[in-house]
């Protein structure tokens, strides 16, 4: 009589060693592949939007520093003038000689210009070097998290399997208690302990597969296709 009354506890000490049992078998280490997980980052490198805008950063200091070096030219102005000759300049020393007569040319230097284009220059290279640092950054993050949500992803994949396997485990264990129940060699106390236990892992195994829905679309985000087309 104690045997039968302690019967639903039992069952479920058998289930969980069941569980144990199989989840010591599960690995995801087998799925792991060093040369399949670098062409997931690849493919993220290559799509994600955070990317291209950092390489566009880069683009737009690189111009920036084009546009500051060229604008050395800026320190220097020429010009001329055009002075007639019947409006010209006699040379009182020289009379045959006259000052501004017909084009003249001259150059000039910008001082201020001259002083302050090569801390332009220099802001501008610090500003690409920090371009080119915020995406070298961000892609290591990108790899990172590419690779902890695959391996989420593998995670509640073995987890899925943990369940289905369990589950038809208790499907076993509910039938034999269920044919003992009609025919009277068990309680219904035991019986509607089993429904409530193979209930429960019905939850667990939807709960599992949501889990491992979540965690596809979490890697996909990244990728910007589905898993399965990178092979």
């Amino acid at each position: 009589m104690t045997f039968k009354k302690n019967l639903p506890l039992i069952l479920l000490f058998i289930l969980f060693l069941q569980k144990n049992g199989i989840a010591q078998q599960v690995s995801i280490v087998p799925d792991l592949s060093d040369v399949y997980v670098d062409k997931l980052v690849n493919v993220a490198k290559n799509f994600y939007p955070r990317v291209k805008s950092g390489q566009n950063h880069i683009n737009v200091a690189t111009d920036i520093l084009r546009k500051n070096r060229a604008a050395f030219w800026e320190i220097i102005t020429a010009s001329y003038v055009y002075q007639p000759n019947q409006n010209a300049q006699v040379n009182p020393v020289s009379p045959q000689t006259s000052y501004f007569k017909g084009y003249q040319a001259g150059v000039f230097l910008n001082m201020g210009t001259l002083l302050e284009r090569p801390f332009s220059v220099k802001q501008s290279k610090e500003e690409l070097q920090i371009a080119v640092n915020d995406r070298d950054e961000y892609l290591i993050t990108l790899a990172t998290e590419v690779k902890k949500r695959y391996y989420t992803f593998l995670q509640r994949q073995a987890e899925v399997k943990i369940q289905i396997k369990t589950l038809q485990d208790n499907d076993a264990v509910l039938k034999d208690i269920r044919y003992k129940f009609e025919k009277g060699e068990e309680t219904f106390a035991v019986y509607n302990q089993a429904q409530i236990s193979n209930s429960s892992q019905m939850m667990s195994k939807v709960a599992a597969e949501a889990a491992l829905f979540a965690a596809r679309a979490d890697v996909e985000e990244l990728l910007g296709t589905k898993i399965e087309n990178i092979k």
